[in-house]
């Protein structure tokens, strides 16, 4: 599934918290909406009962506090308007009830009981009315009685009547007084006592007074028949009251019922409308946590992933434009997006910085290879112009041509300036040429045309060759470096040949072939760049420059440049292993032994042929790399003498017989080995064996040094040496020049001392190594990329000298250091 890019991820985060907060504000609106038109509907349901029960519960209140007051009333006018008030409140109450209310009865009860009630109050009022006048009447008579008691000419007798009147007249005056029935009745009875104790006893004058009282006292119309009548008709309004009261109570608990409804209504709305709420506010929190989550997620993304892997890779481009090439970025990290596509492309600047650092290190060996061989060839070598001007030469082309130095300075043409020397010129085949001089002098002029345009002119003095018989060997030796200067030419022209048919074919190519063209072309210039160097490859003092590499992708890459170097006819097959392969070896070198095997593979082919590549893993480890040809194979003499230098099997004379020899060389020089099957007749099979690589520091040996002294003037090597050697628990020195080793070696003890042979282009690691062996505990190892034949310190320090050529690895070191013990029995 295709991975989606940063762009596309924040767009779709922002169009989710766009979408995150719309639904916000829709689920508040919904809850909003729905809240209003619940209010509505509540108002419309619950405020207008509420109000009728209100004015109900007002009404009944105005009612309860009318109808005590009927009672106090004392005129009947008064009380038939109060009670016309109290029945219209009754009306009034009735006429807000809805049809087949059960409060309709209730108050068609109250309304009558106010009916009786005013009916009750009217009518004690006018008994009331009679009592009040009787009791004036009363109270006139007693208090005229007391007078004619108190009178000085009344007698005894005629006193004591006027005082029992004015008693009687006292108990009648307070029964008119009496507030119930029992005090009336009582009063009756203490009436009726003395009435009947006076009758007949009461002189004269009291007997009218007498009768009086009596007859307002007795009979209908008497004061106790009025005041039971009265107090009758206070009873008939109280209970009037009574049911007026349970009526007014009736609306009350009526209207507070209806309350209590309305509170319920509204607390149970209030309930639904909080739950709504509490949901609309769980939703709105939620959706708001959910929009801020993903707002942080987005932010970290951005600060995490693209902000963290936009620093990674500025801040590891920054260092890879500094030099530092050990700067990595993980794989796979965002991959198929902007971030993954960086991470890409760092990787693709990353690999082609070190390809060029490889080229460029190989660049300046090879010129540093140059430089030392035209400074250390005994003959004149001069690179020439294409008009024959001096671009480049060494230092005996003057000294071999005879000539001041000075005039071979600027665009010289050589030419011109061998015949201002008096040179004489005899022109021969293929760029050779005869010098002479009047003195007998001779020298030998080689020219070979460069790749770019201009030559290279080899100038040889032959003067003593053919004078002498030592000069014979010398000119042997010239020959044998024509022959090999011829294998060299050879090389190169397969390399032009490759170089040319790739031209041809771009004339006609499409543009994606004539890009893999030019890389064809840019793999045979670097092929040819480093065909110099492989001819130290058979002494074995070649500089190699070791890497791990994967064999199958090596060989598989040398598939183009070898078939463009194969003749019609000659087919390449490449059998690769079925695992990854790895070998720890110079790759150009070993692009170059494979190269020049197939070369002869295809020089041994008469007709059609096969040509197979084949790589395998052995049972040790070790890495396999096969070429075997359909040729017409080896006789076992020639197989015998197949990897000597400068044998050739050749029948035209043509070969130099180095090509095997320096692959042999390579070979061993990388700690491999090589071995020849051949059969005349059948074809010949070219192993070539690669030790295994050491891909975990705990399978190599562990050193048994724990003080090391490193002496070597190339800073790289010595950083590389160095951590070659540096593990836990062992301390290494290091060291670039002879004095400064000297130095360390009089200030220290160390167990192991290790040291090029040459330093600053002397050969001090001899004298280095001497003083180093001065103590019998120490071990000394010599190393170079050019190993001398002889030692200078022989055998005398036994097994705890040993030299090796470079490179050295720690396994190789022990290895050897190993042997030499075994060989010296130590």
């Amino acid at each position: 599934m295709r991975r989606l890019s940063v762009r596309a991820r924040l767009m779709s985060a922002l169009a989710a918290l766009a979408a995150a907060n719309l639904m916000l504000g829709l689920v508040a609106w919904i809850a909003i909406d729905r809240a209003r038109d619940r209010l509505d509907q509540l108002h419309g349901e619950t405020l207008v009962a509420v109000e009728r029960a209100l004015v109900l519960s007002r009404q009944a209140s105005d009612l309860a506090t009318l109808a005590p007051y009927l009672l106090t009333l004392k005129s009947p006018f008064r009380v038939a308007q109060e009670g016309g008030a109290a029945t219209a409140l009754v009306e009034a109450a009735a006429i807000q009830l809805p049809p087949g209310d059960a409060l309709a009865p209730v108050l068609a009860d109250t309304g009558a009981a106010i009916a009786n009630l005013v009916a009750a109050a009217s009518a004690r009022a006018a008994l009331r009315d009679l009592v009040l006048r009787l009791a004036a009447e009363l109270a006139q008579s007693e208090r005229r009685f007391a007078a004619f008691s108190a009178e000085p000419g009344a007698s005894l007798a005629e006193r004591q009547d006027w005082l029992s009147l004015q008693r009687l007249a006292a108990v009648l005056l307070a029964a008119s007084r009496a507030e119930n029935l029992i005090g009336v009745g009582e009063f009756h009875r203490e009436y009726y006592g003395l009435s009947r104790r006076l009758a007949g006893a009461v002189a004269a004058p009291g007997t009218q007074a007498l009768g009086r009282l009596v007859k307002l006292a007795e009979g209908e119309g008497g004061l106790f028949d009025l005041r039971r009548f009265e107090l009758a008709r206070a009873i008939d309004a109280e209970a009037a009251l009574v049911r007026i009261r349970y009526g007014s109570a009736a609306v009350i608990a009526h209207s507070a019922a209806v309350n209590a409804a309305a509170q319920a209504t509204i607390a149970e709305e209030r309930a639904r409308t909080a739950t709504a709420i509490s949901l609309a506010k769980l939703t709105i929190l939620s959706i708001g946590l959910a929009s801020t989550g993903l707002a942080l997620i987005a932010a970290l993304y951005v600060s995490g992933h693209v902000t963290a892997n936009l620093r990674a890779i500025s801040d590891a481009m920054m260092r890879l434009a500094a030099g530092d090439r050990s700067s990595r970025l993980p794989r796979g990290e965002g991959a198929g997006d902007e971030i993954g596509k960086l991470l890409y492309a760092f990787r693709s600047f990353r690999a082609n910085a070190l390809r060029l650092d490889r080229s460029y290190r190989q660049a300046a060996q090879r010129t540093a290879l140059f430089g030392n061989m035209m400074e250390a060839i005994s003959d004149g070598v001069a690179v020439l112009a294409e008009g024959g001007a001096l671009v480049s030469t060494n230092d005996r082309l003057a000294q071999v041509l005879r000539i001041d130095p000075a005039s071979l300075q600027g665009r010289v043409v050589l030419a011109e300036a061998v015949a201002a020397a008096g040179w004489l010129v005899e022109p021969g085949p293929g760029g050779f040429a005869d010098l002479s001089l009047p003195d007998g002098h001779h020298a030998e002029w080689r020219e070979s045309p460069l790749p770019g345009g201009g030559s290279v002119a080899l100038v040889s003095d032959a003067t003593e060759r053919r004078q002498m018989e030592e000069r014979l060997a010398r000119i042997q030796r010239i020959e044998a470096l024509g022959k090999v200067s011829g294998e060299v030419a050879h090389d190169f022209g397969n390399i032009l040949s490759t170089i040319s048919g790739s031209l041809h074919l771009m004339e006609t190519a499409a543009p994606a072939r004539q890009l893999a063209l030019r890389q064809t072309i840019g793999s045979a210039v670097d092929l040819g760049t480093s065909l110099t160097e492989r001819l130290l490859a058979f002494a074995r003092r070649q500089q190699l420059d070791p890497e791990v590499i994967e064999l199958n992708a090596l060989v598989e890459g040398l598939a183009d440049l070898v078939g463009f170097a194969l003749h019609d006819g000659v087919a390449l097959t490449i059998q690769p292993s079925t695992e990854p392969l790895l070998a720890k070896v110079d790759p150009g070198q070993l692009e170059s032994a494979i190269l020049n095997l197939c070369l002869n593979a295809a020089q041994a082919i008469e007709a059609g042929g096969q040509i197979t590549i084949s790589i395998a893993r052995l049972a040790d480890g070790a890495a396999q790399i096969e070429v075997a040809d359909t040729g017409k194979g080896m006789s076992a003499e020639v197989l015998r003498h197949a990897m000597e230098p400068f044998f050739s099997a050749r029948i035209d004379g043509t070969g130099t017989g180095l090509g095997l020899a320096m692959v042999y060389g390579f070979i061993r020089q990388s700690g491999g080995d090589m071995r020849i099957d051949s059969t005349e007749g059948r074809g010949t099979t070219v192993c070539l064996v690669l030790p295994p690589v050491v891909t975990d520091e705990t399978t190599a040996p562990a050193l048994p040094w724990r003080r090391i002294l490193l002496v070597e003037d190339d800073p790289a090597q010595l950083a590389l040496a160095r951590a070659e050697l540096a593990l836990p628990g062992v301390e290494v020195v290091g060291a670039e020049f002879a004095a400064e080793a000297l130095e360390q070696l009089a200030a220290a003890r160390f167990d192991l001392v290790l040291t090029d042979l040459s330093l600053q282009g002397q050969a001090t690691g001899w004298a280095i190594a001497e003083a180093a062996l001065a103590d019998p505990r120490t071990v000394c190892v010599v190393v170079s990329g050019r190993l001398p034949d002889i030692n200078p310190l022989g055998g005398q320090y036994g097994a705890r000298l040993a030299v090796l050529p470079k490179p050295v690895t720690r396994a190789g070191l022990f290895a050897a250091l190993s042997r030499s013990a075994d060989q010296h029995g130590t």
